[in-house]
Formats: structure tokens, C-alpha cells, sequence
């Protein structure tokens, strides 16, 4: 069984995205890598900016790149929320919808 989260890039479009074969390996996972691996998912971002990523839970909110899925509480088709951060950009704020 692959295990997977569920990635919102944008408001309309959420994207299931394999991270794991185990649930060993899955709750393993960090954050880092998470988003070198969802880094294809936005075809047009490449090298000439600066990319940073902010992963958001509802419950639990900005997350660390050295964080696992499970000191995270992310299970099996989690709903996480990518930001893409660019220089030049203002504040950022989540609203809870």
C-alpha cells in the first residue's frame, strides 16, 4: 500500500502525493524532504529565485524541515498547504476558511 499525502498548491487544485511504501518509512518522513520531492509539482519554478516552502497543518501549524510526519501528527492523506515564498513578497497570513 503507497501511503500519500494530499498537497493544496493553489485554491482550486489539491494533488495526492506518494511519499511512502511503509507506514514505518511514511511516519519517518520529514518535512525536508517533502519538499524537495514536491518541487515537481510547480513546473514553472526553477532556479532564478530564491525558493523557500511554508507546510501548514490546521492544527499544527508552521513546520520545521527536521520534523517527521509523526512528531507532526501527519497521517495517511493529511491535507498539507504549500506556500511558496518569494523574495519581494509581503507578509504572509493563513486564514482558516
Amino acid at each position: 500500500m503507497a501511503f500519500q499525502v494530499q498537497i493544496r498548491i493553489n485554491k482550486n487544485t489539491i494533488k495526492p502525493f506518494g511519499v511512502a511504501s511503509s507506514s514505518e518509512e511514511f511516519e519517518k518522513f520529514t518535512i525536508g524532504e517533502l519538499k524537495e520531492r514536491a518541487l515537481g509539482l510547480f513546473p514553472g519554478v526553477n532556479g532564478n529565485f530564491k525558493l523557500s516552502f511554508a507546510i501548514f497543518t490546521f492544527n499544527e501549524g508552521d513546520l520545521e524541515d527536521n520534523q517527521t510526519f509523526k512528531s507532526c501528527g501527519i497521517e495517511h492523506l493529511s491535507l498539507l498547504v504549500v506556500v511558496l515564498r518569494m523574495p519581494g513578497g509581503g507578509g504572509m497570513k493563513l486564514l482558516h476558511v
